[in-house]
């Protein structure tokens, strides 16, 4: 009788440990799902897509100076574009595209395959006009503002 008892102590064990193990990877999966949307919530984005030789806005966001922010820029074009802006001089960058990841100071920007996307994260440091172009086709380009509107 004593054997049979353990054996089922020791299932109901393993029971307890495999529901406690579930409910633990629960709760772990829903605090970083809550940490990635505070994250980006408080990370502005702007998502531009060159179409036709033209920068377009897709997706904007305010941007200010201080704060975080996601510029996402994507080539619907069959060539390539480039995309360069003197704002990122002297600015901390992150860039991805083409699955390659290169990060620091001193980044002009990035040039973009057709088809494909690259995504700079950055803080700017200051307000006002932010200019781009293509350094491949001189005559795309463009530019976002910097403001900040105080809130009545």
């Amino acid at each position: 009788m004593t054997r049979g008892r353990r054996c089922w102590t020791g299932r109901a064990c393993w029971r307890v440990l495999g529901l406690a193990t579930i409910i633990s990877l629960s709760w772990l999966n829903a605090e970083r799902s809550l940490a990635l949307e505070a994250m980006s919530a408080q990370e502005s984005r702007i998502e531009l897509t060159i179409r036709n030789s033209t920068f377009v806005r897709t997706k904007t966001m305010p941007i200010h100076a201080g704060v975080p922010m996601v510029l996402v820029v994507r080539n619907e074009d069959p060539v390539p574009h480039g995309f360069i802006s003197p704002m990122f001089s002297g600015l901390q960058l992150t860039v991805e595209a083409g699955g390659i990841e290169v990060f620091g100071r001193g980044i002009d920007g990035v040039h973009i395959a057709p088809g494909q996307t690259a995504v700079i994260r950055l803080t700017p440091d200051r307000l006002g006009k932010m200019t781009f172009r293509c350094d491949l086709h001189p005559k795309v380009e463009g530019e976002l503002y910097l403001l900040d509107m105080p809130v009545g």
